[in-house]
């Protein structure tokens, strides 16, 4: 996956998108917009270091799929294993 953006999820604070913390759904939903103006065949990848990180997760996911990121282009990893719909 050359064109990987990565949300890394730690806490329940937020997402992170390289070094930002985006709080929101629609903060995750802007800056995935904006990236993927610039990079058409972009995947991303939320990357959650637990589970019980949920709050922060559903932002990332919901915020993903606002932005138009789903099948192929989204996946979700948890602890390094894909997380199983």
């Amino acid at each position: 996956m050359e064109n990987l953006v990565v949300l890394r999820i730690s806490d329940n604070d937020g997402v992170d998108l390289n070094g930002v913390k985006l709080r929101s759904t629609s903060e995750v939903a802007e800056a995935l917009e904006k990236i993927g103006a610039e990079n058409s065949d972009m995947t991303v990848s939320v990357e959650a270091t637990d589970s019980k990180w949920y709050e922060s997760i559903g932002k990332a996911i919901y915020g993903s799929h606002r932005a138009g990121f789903s099948g192929e282009r989204f996946r979700v990893l948890i602890d390094g294993k894909p997380l199983e719909a």
